[in-house]
Protein backbone atom coordinates (compact mmCIF):
# COMPACT_ATOMS: atom_id res chain seq x y z
CA UNK A 1 0.00 0.00 0.00
CA UNK A 2 0.85 3.39 -0.47
CA UNK A 3 2.52 5.46 2.42
CA UNK A 4 0.79 8.26 1.46
CA UNK A 5 -1.01 9.94 4.48
CA UNK A 6 -4.77 9.63 4.45
CA UNK A 7 -5.53 12.95 4.94
CA UNK A 8 -7.23 15.47 8.14
CA UNK A 9 -10.73 15.98 9.01
CA UNK A 10 -13.42 16.07 5.31
CA UNK A 11 -10.50 15.06 3.01
CA UNK A 12 -10.16 11.68 5.52
CA UNK A 13 -13.92 11.30 5.84
CA UNK A 14 -14.01 11.48 2.28
CA UNK A 15 -11.57 8.71 1.99
CA UNK A 16 -12.85 6.40 4.26
CA UNK A 17 -16.53 6.51 2.91
CA UNK A 18 -14.58 5.49 -0.45
CA UNK A 19 -12.75 2.53 1.38
CA UNK A 20 -15.89 1.50 3.05
CA UNK A 21 -17.28 0.46 -1.12
CA UNK A 22 -14.55 -1.98 -1.14
CA UNK A 23 -16.67 -5.71 -1.35
CA UNK A 24 -14.61 -8.50 0.24
CA UNK A 25 -17.40 -10.61 -2.19
CA UNK A 26 -16.44 -8.97 -5.29
CA UNK A 27 -13.27 -9.09 -5.07
CA UNK A 28 -13.81 -12.68 -4.22
CA UNK A 29 -15.86 -13.12 -7.99
CA UNK A 30 -13.14 -11.11 -9.60
CA UNK A 31 -10.05 -12.56 -8.39
CA UNK A 32 -11.34 -16.04 -9.62
CA UNK A 33 -12.54 -14.47 -13.05
CA UNK A 34 -9.30 -13.51 -13.60
CA UNK A 35 -7.40 -16.42 -12.10
CA UNK A 36 -9.82 -18.82 -15.06
CA UNK A 37 -8.99 -16.71 -18.26
CA UNK A 38 -4.80 -16.09 -17.17
CA UNK A 39 -4.33 -18.49 -14.84
CA UNK A 40 -2.78 -15.77 -12.29
CA UNK A 41 -3.29 -16.03 -8.25
CA UNK A 42 -2.85 -13.53 -5.93
CA UNK A 43 -0.89 -14.33 -2.74
CA UNK A 44 -3.50 -14.06 -0.09
CA UNK A 45 -7.39 -12.88 0.18
CA UNK A 46 -7.81 -9.26 0.86
CA UNK A 47 -7.38 -5.92 -0.11
CA UNK A 48 -3.98 -5.64 0.47
CA UNK A 49 -3.27 -9.05 -1.05
CA UNK A 50 -5.72 -7.39 -4.31
CA UNK A 51 -4.37 -4.42 -4.70
CA UNK A 52 -0.61 -6.05 -4.49
CA UNK A 53 -1.41 -8.59 -7.05
CA UNK A 54 -2.86 -6.05 -9.55
CA UNK A 55 -0.78 -2.98 -8.80
CA UNK A 56 2.08 -3.32 -11.51
CA UNK A 57 -0.47 -4.10 -14.52
CA UNK A 58 0.88 -7.10 -16.07
CA UNK A 59 -1.71 -9.15 -14.72
CA UNK A 60 -4.47 -6.70 -16.36
CA UNK A 61 -2.45 -6.37 -19.59
CA UNK A 62 -2.80 -10.16 -19.86
CA UNK A 63 -6.42 -9.98 -19.30
CA UNK A 64 -7.27 -7.53 -21.76
CA UNK A 65 -5.15 -9.91 -24.16
CA UNK A 66 -6.83 -12.58 -23.82
CA UNK A 67 -10.08 -10.97 -24.36
CA UNK A 68 -8.75 -8.87 -27.62
CA UNK A 69 -5.27 -10.38 -28.60
CA UNK A 70 -2.47 -7.78 -29.17
CA UNK A 71 -4.42 -4.72 -27.78
CA UNK A 72 -1.99 -4.02 -24.43
CA UNK A 73 2.00 -4.44 -24.71
CA UNK A 74 2.68 -4.80 -20.99
CA UNK A 75 6.52 -3.63 -19.79
CA UNK A 76 8.46 -6.57 -18.86
CA UNK A 77 9.66 -5.86 -14.71
CA UNK A 78 11.87 -3.29 -14.68
CA UNK A 79 15.33 -4.51 -13.13
CA UNK A 80 16.33 -1.28 -12.30
CA UNK A 81 16.68 -0.50 -8.63
CA UNK A 82 15.53 3.21 -9.04
CA UNK A 83 12.58 3.04 -7.44
CA UNK A 84 11.02 5.64 -9.66
CA UNK A 85 11.81 4.00 -13.03
CA UNK A 86 9.92 0.84 -11.81
CA UNK A 87 7.03 2.68 -10.74
CA UNK A 88 7.05 4.88 -13.88
CA UNK A 89 6.66 1.43 -15.86
CA UNK A 90 4.18 -0.01 -13.37
CA UNK A 91 1.28 2.98 -14.22
CA UNK A 92 2.26 2.97 -18.06
CA UNK A 93 1.40 -0.28 -17.96
CA UNK A 94 -1.83 0.50 -16.14
CA UNK A 95 -2.48 3.06 -18.53
CA UNK A 96 -2.10 1.15 -21.26
CA UNK A 97 -4.61 -1.21 -19.83
CA UNK A 98 -7.23 1.44 -19.60
CA UNK A 99 -6.58 2.93 -22.85
CA UNK A 100 -6.89 -1.02 -24.57
CA UNK A 101 -10.28 -1.14 -22.06
CA UNK A 102 -11.54 2.43 -23.68
CA UNK A 103 -11.17 1.16 -27.45
CA UNK A 104 -12.60 -2.25 -26.41
CA UNK A 105 -15.52 -0.39 -25.43
CA UNK A 106 -15.88 0.45 -21.58
CA UNK A 107 -17.38 3.92 -21.07
CA UNK A 108 -14.82 6.38 -19.79
CA UNK A 109 -16.98 6.70 -16.97
CA UNK A 110 -16.81 3.08 -15.48
CA UNK A 111 -12.77 3.44 -15.77
CA UNK A 112 -10.99 3.73 -12.92
CA UNK A 113 -8.21 6.80 -12.65
CA UNK A 114 -4.71 4.97 -12.71
CA UNK A 115 -3.32 6.61 -9.02
CA UNK A 116 -7.14 4.45 -7.89
CA UNK A 117 -5.30 1.18 -8.59
CA UNK A 118 -1.81 1.83 -8.05
CA UNK A 119 -1.59 4.13 -5.12
CA UNK A 120 -4.90 2.05 -3.95
CA UNK A 121 -6.76 5.16 -3.62
CA UNK A 122 -10.07 4.13 -4.82
CA UNK A 123 -10.07 -0.46 -5.03
CA UNK A 124 -14.08 0.40 -5.16
CA UNK A 125 -13.55 1.50 -8.55
CA UNK A 126 -10.96 -1.04 -9.71
CA UNK A 127 -13.87 -3.59 -8.94
CA UNK A 128 -16.39 -1.48 -10.98
CA UNK A 129 -14.00 -1.36 -14.00
CA UNK A 130 -13.65 -5.04 -13.92
CA UNK A 131 -17.00 -5.79 -13.64
CA UNK A 132 -18.00 -3.49 -16.99
CA UNK A 133 -14.96 -5.00 -18.89
CA UNK A 134 -16.56 -8.42 -18.20
CA UNK A 135 -19.90 -7.19 -19.53
CA UNK A 136 -18.73 -5.55 -22.09
CA UNK A 137 -16.46 -8.58 -22.92
CA UNK A 138 -19.80 -10.86 -22.90
CA UNK A 139 -21.58 -8.36 -24.75
CA UNK A 140 -19.11 -8.45 -27.78
CA UNK A 141 -19.11 -12.27 -28.05
CA UNK A 142 -16.36 -13.15 -26.02
CA UNK A 143 -16.61 -16.96 -25.04
CA UNK A 144 -15.08 -16.69 -21.80
CA UNK A 145 -16.05 -16.95 -18.46
CA UNK A 146 -18.43 -13.66 -17.57
CA UNK A 147 -19.38 -11.95 -14.24
CA UNK A 148 -21.42 -9.22 -13.65
CA UNK A 149 -24.34 -8.26 -15.81
CA UNK A 150 -24.95 -8.43 -19.43
CA UNK A 151 -25.38 -5.31 -20.97
CA UNK A 152 -28.71 -4.40 -22.94
CA UNK A 153 -28.74 -4.23 -26.96
CA UNK A 154 -29.76 -0.93 -28.39
CA UNK A 155 -32.84 -0.45 -29.16
CA UNK A 156 -33.89 1.94 -31.63
CA UNK A 157 -36.95 3.68 -32.89
CA UNK A 158 -37.76 5.36 -35.57
CA UNK A 159 -41.05 6.94 -36.57
CA UNK A 160 -42.41 8.18 -39.95
CA UNK A 161 -43.14 11.98 -40.52
CA UNK A 162 -46.99 11.18 -39.86
CA UNK A 163 -46.59 9.78 -36.18
CA UNK A 164 -44.51 12.27 -35.22
CA UNK A 165 -46.66 14.82 -36.28
CA UNK A 166 -49.79 12.88 -34.17
CA UNK A 167 -47.19 12.91 -31.17
CA UNK A 168 -47.11 16.87 -30.83
CA UNK A 169 -51.01 16.87 -30.62
CA UNK A 170 -50.82 14.59 -27.43
CA UNK A 171 -50.48 16.72 -24.01
CA UNK A 172 -48.69 15.43 -21.88
CA UNK A 173 -49.85 15.18 -18.16
CA UNK A 174 -46.35 17.25 -16.93
CA UNK A 175 -47.60 19.92 -18.75
CA UNK A 176 -50.65 20.46 -16.60
CA UNK A 177 -54.51 20.13 -16.51
CA UNK A 178 -57.90 21.98 -15.98
CA UNK A 179 -59.66 19.44 -15.98
CA UNK A 180 -59.59 19.14 -12.17
CA UNK A 181 -59.55 21.94 -9.25
CA UNK A 182 -59.10 25.02 -9.86
CA UNK A 183 -58.91 28.31 -8.04
CA UNK A 184 -61.74 29.88 -9.99
CA UNK A 185 -64.96 31.80 -7.42
CA UNK A 186 -61.97 32.23 -4.97
CA UNK A 187 -62.09 35.89 -3.53
CA UNK A 188 -58.82 38.00 -4.25
CA UNK A 189 -55.86 37.66 -2.18
CA UNK A 190 -55.78 40.18 0.36
CA UNK A 191 -59.73 41.19 0.69
CA UNK A 192 -61.03 40.29 4.11
CA UNK A 193 -63.69 37.25 4.70
CA UNK A 194 -66.98 38.06 3.37
CA UNK A 195 -69.45 38.31 7.06
CA UNK A 196 -73.08 38.27 6.11
CA UNK A 197 -75.87 38.11 8.90
CA UNK A 198 -77.81 35.07 9.68
CA UNK A 199 -81.32 34.85 8.60
CA UNK A 200 -84.12 33.22 11.03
Amino acid sequence: MANRPKGYGYSREVASKIDAKYSDEDEMVIVAWISAIVESHPEDAGKQAFHAWLKDGIVLCKLMNEIVPGSCKPNNPSNSTIEAMIRNKEMENIGMFLTAASAYGVKHLDLFQTVDLYEAGNLAQVQTTMFKLSSTAHKNGFGGPQIGVKIADENKRHFDDQKTREGRNVIGLQMGTNQVASQSGMTAYGLGRQLTPQTK
